[in-house]
This record gives structure tokens, C-alpha cells and sequence, in this order.
């Protein structure tokens, strides 16, 4: 047991040797579209607030994997009903590809990952459901791409654009009597922008 616990954080040093830590805020707004099989949607605008921890990779800094809490509400209008709101809370890892060198003070990236949210609530047409009329939890995911500008040695700036879509239905058929739903996910763009504050590590 000992030797299993030296080894993990002999492991754990040589990784974070060779890295940087970063946080990171931003903000922005969605396009989000309910999908539904029955009915006509269309695209309504809401806002995006994300906080993370980044951990950067390797001497030239070309991998990051980020770790994020989400504040998402989604809006699309149901035509001939209102319009269909949630707001959401969740859980976002990312893996993120930045091109260029670890030096560089401007850096492109995209990244990739999966959301795990909670629907907080969830109206449509200004009546609030029943917490049984919609999922607790919605698995999707996050695409995103952007660029970075590094201001002064601790600071960055960046703007990411990207789409974000649900694996998992939103609304639950059998307890919803507002509308025969068949599947509701939510497809979303997504723009942010934001400052990332660094642990400077002189090997970079």
C-alpha cells in the first residue's frame, strides 16, 4: 500500500512539474434551439457564466485539460405556445489544444467535452413545471474554438465561439401535459469572453 501511494505521488510531481495552473471566468450569450418532434421551435437568446480551473501540459504547453462549473439559461419559443426556459448548473471538463508555442503571447485553441447540468427549473409559456415534468440531469456536449492574447505575465485574455448540444431529452413524455414533447434537446451557439489568471511556472 505504501509503494502504491509513493508511486501515485511520485506521478503526480512529475506532471505537475511540467505544467501550469490556471483559472479562468467568462461570460456570454447562447442561441439556443429546443428541439422537439412534434412541434416548430425556433431560436431564442439567453447567457453563459463559466468559472474553471485549467491545468496546461508539457514544456511547449499544447495541451490543457479545464475543469469548469456552468451557469447556463436556455430560451427557444415554441411557435403557437411561448416561449421554453431553463436554467441550469453543471459540470464541464474539457481537453483543449492550443497551436503555436508555449511562449507565444497570442494562441489559437479548440477544445472538446462533455456537460453533465442540472435543470434548476424549467417554464414554458411563464408557467413553471412540476420538478416530475422535466430531467434532473442532462448529459451533452461542448465544442468550442478560440483564441487567446497574454497580457502582461499573469494575465490572458480570450474569446471562444462554439455550439453545444444535448445527448439527453429534456422533458419527460409520460408526466408532461402542456405538450406530447416525443424528444427535447437543446442545441446551442455560444460565444464568451473572459480573463485567465496563471501561476507562472519559469520553465514554460
Amino acid at each position: 500500500m505504501k509503494k502504491i501511494l509513493l508511486f501515485t505521488l511520485f506521478m503526480a510531481f512529475t506532471a505537475t512539474s511540467f505544467g501550469q495552473y490556471r483559472w479562468e471566468v467568462s461570460g456570454g450569450p447562447t442561441f439556443s434551439k429546443l428541439n422537439l418532434d412534434n412541434l416548430d421551435t425556433e431560436v431564442g437568446t439567453g447567457f453563459y457564466l463559466n468559472a474553471g480551473y485549467g491545468y496546461l501540459m508539457g514544456v511547449r504547453a499544447k495541451t490543457s485539460f479545464v475543469f469548469s462549473l456552468d451557469l447556463v439559461q436556455r430560451s427557444s419559443e415554441i411557435q403557437g405556445l411561448g416561449d421554453a426556459k431553463t436554467l441550469q448548473v453543471g459540470f464541464n471538463p474539457k481537453f483543449r489544444y492550443l497551436f503555436g508555442r508555449g511562449k507565444d503571447r497570442f494562441r489559437a485553441f479548440v477544445n472538446v467535452g462533455p456537460s453533465f447540468r442540472l435543470n434548476t427549473n424549467f417554464e414554458i409559456s411563464g408557467i413553471e413545471l412540476e420538478s416530475e415534468a422535466y430531467e434532473q440531469l442532462v448529459i451533452g456536449g461542448v465544442y468550442g474554438a478560440g483564441f487567446s492574447q497574454m497580457i502582461g505575465e499573469m494575465f490572458d485574455i480570450f474569446f471562444e465561439a462554439g455550439v453545444m448540444n444535448d445527448f439527453t431529452d429534456n422533458l419527460k413524455d409520460d408526466n408532461l401535459q402542456i405538450i406530447n414533447t416525443g424528444g427535447s434537446k437543446f442545441f446551442d451557439f455560444y460565444a464568451r469572453v473572459g480573463v485567465r489568471f496563471r501561476i507562472y511556472d519559469a520553465r514554460r
